[in-house]
């Protein structure tokens, strides 16, 4: 078997390159930023879904880093050459595009991909979206996409935030006239007249939405679980799709070797027990290949030839064959001892 036979990822490797057309700050570590095609080695911008994500890639600080990023731009505002991400200043490549990214930069994106799509004839005719403060990315793109009817779905949305000053995008979503889309905003404390007060519940649901419905989420696993136990056994409710969150460091001091083969060579790199391979791969400035960060996509599927792992128990998306011959996504697989570890060669390598 070869091993760059063993990623899912095309014989493009997916990449686009855009430039960086205006930046929106909308206050200290929250910037949105709008793309556009670099219009020299890429010229259209690759088709989008409401709920997609792009994955951004730069070299920081000697490590070449990438991230998963929702997007807030509706498949027609990628028809017409526009993505458009929020990005919010936590960790190494997300305090690089806020603090250094400015416009004119030019940046390497995959094409958007993800499963937090709306799937005609499975969900609802309606649509309720609950977003947790920056969470309202996806669920902007979902709203504008029922609002332009590039996706023939009706939708009630929630915007939930601490602070009424969290409200990003309201000028966008109080301009939405077609009537396909009501936006709730609901306000923890000191809720402004045209607010709901506290959280999303049970009881806010039905105040607004008296129809089966498919819920969709974004904002992190404390809101996931705050909507599962308070949805438990709604009939109206017919499924439910949370945003899934990047797999991030656990408590564990023990340090490993790991052993990488990638492109013909090898590199012997030191990684922490607390941290996948991919960010330890990351760290070393190798160039492995990575994109979702959550285990679904297939992009940084590589071969264990020696060694003990585990995998992050809600990250863990292999088929029982691809547990049988040891491939993981190392972009949700932690080390347990010393590790050998063949990862497929970037396929665009060649041609770019």
């Amino acid at each position: 078997m070869k091993y760059t036979d063993v990623s899912l990822a095309p014989a493009d490797g997916g990449k686009q390159f855009v430039r960086v057309q205006r930046v929106i700050e909308h206050f200290p570590g929250l910037r949105t930023f709008v793309f556009r095609a670099d219009g020299e080695r890429t010229k259209t911008l690759a088709p989008q879904r409401a709920g997609n994500y792009i994955a951004i890639t730069a070299d920081v600080g000697g490590s070449r880093v990438t991230r998963a990023y929702t997007l807030a731009s509706s498949p027609k505002e990628a028809e017409s050459g526009i993505y458009i991400s929020t990005v919010k200043k936590a960790g190494i490549l997300s305090s690089y595009l806020v603090d250094e990214v400015k416009e004119g930069d030019v940046l390497e994106v995959s094409r958007p991909a993800g499963r937090f799509v709306y799937e005609r004839g499975k969900d609802c005719a309606h649509v309720t979206g609950v977003a947790g403060g920056a969470g309202i990315t996806s669920m902007l793109s979902m709203a504008k996409a029922a609002e332009e009817g590039s996706e023939n779905y009706r939708m009630t949305l929630f915007f939930c935030v601490k602070n009424a000053y969290e409200f990003l995008f309201r000028d966008v979503l109080d301009g939405m006239k077609s009537g396909r889309v009501q936006v709730v905003y609901v306000v923890e404390s000191d809720a402004p007249d045209f607010a709901e007060s506290g959280v999303f519940t049970r009881e806010l649901l039905h105040k607004y939405v008296n129809e089966a419905t498919t819920l969709f989420a974004c904002g992190g696993n404390e809101l996931y679980g705050h909507i599962l136990r308070e949805l438990a056994g709604d009939g109206s409710v017919r499924g439910m799709k949370f945003s899934q969150n990047s797999v991030t460091d656990r408590e564990d001091d023990r340090m490993f070797s790991l052993s990488v083969h990638l492109a013909g060579r090898e590199y012997v790199i030191p990684t922490r027990a607390s941290e996948t391979l991919m960010v330890a791969m990351e760290r070393a400035g190798l160039g492995a290949l990575s994109q979702c960060r959550v285990g679904e996509c297939g992009f940084c599927r590589s071969t264990v030839t020696a060694g003990r792992y585990s995998v992050h128990p809600e990250h863990d998306e292999r088929s029982s064959e691809d547990v049988r011959r040891g491939i993981v996504h190392p972009c949700c697989t932690y080390p347990e001892s010393d590790m050998e570890i063949s990862v497929p060669q970037d396929p665009a390598a060649e041609v770019i």
